[in-house]
């Protein structure tokens, strides 16, 4: 019994430093000086500067001593220290600003409010990550399918409708919806359909239905054609589909049917 719980403690000894920053990434203090270290494939250097007796580790890469904030080990000009703190998602703040990284995206902390993981906006804009993607945060909105969605894939203000935070250029924000709630996502507007960010050249936007997007295929079907993802499937007539069976899947040739 007694061997068998020294065996453990060398054992737990040996894992202590497989979990230290060295190995994981972050930042640690050795020999009087502050470290940052991305892990195990990259090599630790000194964080140039910084104080090791009033460091403190905040989260995502942030940090601060008495004098300065940084990022990933990179000094972040123009933070104030005093109110300087890791806000959440990838983002921090003070008194002054919202920073992403060692950006300062927004002189508005008062008004910051985060949407999701990937966004957020203040009085005057909306930011995705570390950009500025909308000047019209009062009518910013995720587009969601239904009240059970929980994809974020597509966004809209009143003038731009946005896939991932990419404008979609073109698309109609006053009549753009989804049809689906899938990775495989399709959309329409009054004048075009879309799979994803892509327009579905020549397709009717009135007619478009989808048809199935589950396992690793999506495909829909307008009046005269069907499409696997954003291309039409050759020789497959929408018109032929037999009445009242479900579609069991699709490919780049054939749209198959259950009983």
């Amino acid at each position: 019994m007694r061997r068998w719980i020294t065996a453990l403690a060398v054992s737990i000894v040996v894992l202590v430093p497989a979990c230290s920053p060295k190995v994981v990434g972050g930042y640690y203090v050795e020999g009087g000086k502050v470290y940052w270290t991305g892990g195990i494939d990259s090599s630790p250097r000194v964080v140039a500067d910084a104080d090791p007796d009033s460091f403190q580790k905040l989260s995502s890469g942030y940090a601060r001593d008495k004098a300065q904030a940084y990022y990933r080990g990179t000094p972040i000009a123009g933070a104030d220290v005093a109110t300087f703190d890791w806000l959440n998602y990838g983002w921090a703040k003070d008194r002054n600003h919202i920073w992403a990284g060692t950006q300062a995206i927004s002189d508005d902390p008062d008004h910051f409010v985060m949407i999701n993981g990937d966004l957020a906006k203040d009085a005057g804009a909306v930011f995705c990550k570390d950009r500025k993607i909308s000047d019209d945060p009062a009518h910013f909105e995720i587009l969601h399918f239904s009240p059970d969605d929980r994809d974020l894939d597509y966004a809209k203000d009143i003038r731009t409708v946005f896939y991932r935070c990419a404008a979609i250029p073109g698309a109609n924000a006053a009549t753009f919806r989804r049809l689906n709630d899938s990775v495989f996502n399709y959309a329409v507007d009054d004048q075009r359909a879309y799979y994803q960010d892509r327009v579905i050249a020549g397709a009717d936007p009135h007619t478009l239905r989808v048809l199935y997007d589950a396992a690793n295929e999506g495909c829909a079907a307008d009046a005269e054609h069907a499409y696997r993802w954003d291309s039409v499937i050759p020789d497959v007539d929408p018109r032929g589909f037999p009445a009242g069976k479900p579609v069991t899947g699709c490919d780049a040739n054939q749209v198959t049917f259950g009983p």
